[in-house]
């Protein structure tokens, strides 16, 4: 590994996309820890297809897909012993961790009682002190758009020396991410029903709305002015919501993507984990244009008013 950078360090990522997100911040700490470092962000093969949201990143030097779908493999540790700093947090056939990040944290299993997701993973990857260190907006994770931003028949001919992407066909719409993954809890998410009486609501006012997801998730409504949009691939989705007004969804992996780009955003937020019972926004996606609603007992009992004033105070009034 010749980069011509003396100090190299192994992680910043993994296994989910919306941690992969709320581990970005690490990349500003360890610049300032170590000016002018190679840094490797390493996404786990079973998460790869978030792996072009990195690119272009000013403080990544590598993207590093794993040799094995939910894990490290050879390749994966030779690597890692060639950096000074490094964290691998699977044990597996090849053996214990080499070497760790300096510090040390006793996993509280009801961390979001007291702090939140930025500073958790912080914490997790042995930095101690992220928020003494970093500035407010450094707190924020960063994504850096690279690409174009519309579905790929809009691009035009690869080969042209210039063209225009046309995203008017988005520039109305609501992006929703109804359904979150990877956590297990009552409500996290609404109900579908929830999510037909919220459609019908935003059409009402004049938006347009396009459903983004998992290819398993099929079209909720037949609203003529609501279009499923889960069989694009994931970049693909990240690209038409990002041309959209504004996006709406639970607090999700994508939901954190939104929020690393500044896309205005409402987040559905409710308390799901077990003993969680303080802290009620320990969870949220952190977006310096995002808004969080929040409702005991399951996000299907956030009211359509509030999402709607919401709306009304954070979006159209603020010019998004």
């Amino acid at each position: 590994m010749e980069t011509g950078k003396n100090f190299k360090i192994w992680g910043i990522g993994y296994g989910l996309i919306g941690d992969i997100i709320m581990a970005l911040p690490l990349l500003a700490y360890f610049e300032k820890m170590h000016p002018d470092s190679y840094k490797i962000v390493v996404i786990e093969k079973k998460c790869s297809v978030c792996a072009p949201l990195f690119f272009n990143h000013p403080l990544i030097d590598r993207v590093k897909i794993t040799d094995e779908w939910n894990g490290v493999g050879e390749e994966d540790i030779r690597l890692a012993s060639q950096c000074q700093i490094t964290d691998l947090p699977w044990t597996g056939k090849l053996g214990e961790r080499i070497p760790p990040f300096n510090g040390s944290w006793n996993k509280d299993p009801h961390w979001y009682n007291y702090t939140d997701c930025i500073d958790v993973t912080a914490k997790r990857y042995g930095v101690d002190n992220i928020k003494e260190k970093l500035t407010e907006e450094e707190l924020y994770p960063k994504l850096y758009k690279w690409f174009n931003v519309g579905l790929p028949d809009t691009v035009g001919d690869t080969y042209a020396k210039s063209y225009t992407s046309d995203t008017s066909m988005f520039s109305n719409d609501v992006a929703i991410w109804p359904f979150a993954t990877g956590a297990t809890g009552h409500g996290r998410s609404p109900t579908i029903g929830w999510w037909q009486t919220l459609i019908e609501k935003l059409t009402s006012m004049g938006f347009t709305v396009s459903h983004y997801g998992r290819p398993t998730e099929t079209q909720i409504s037949v609203n003529p002015n609501y279009t499923c949009y889960t069989y694009l691939s994931y970049i693909e989705q990240v690209q038409a919501a990002l041309a959209s007004r504004f996006t709406i969804g639970t607090d999700s992996g994508a939901m954190w993507v939104m929020g690393a780009y500044s896309h205005p955003s409402i987040t559905l937020m409710t308390q799901y984990l077990q003993n969680h019972v303080s802290n009620p926004m320990a969870l949220a996606p952190a977006n310096k244009n995002g808004a969080n609603i929040f409702a005991k007992g399951g996000c299907e009992n956030i009211k359509f008013d509030d999402v709607l004033h919401t709306i009304e105070e954070k979006i159209i009034a603020c010019g998004f």
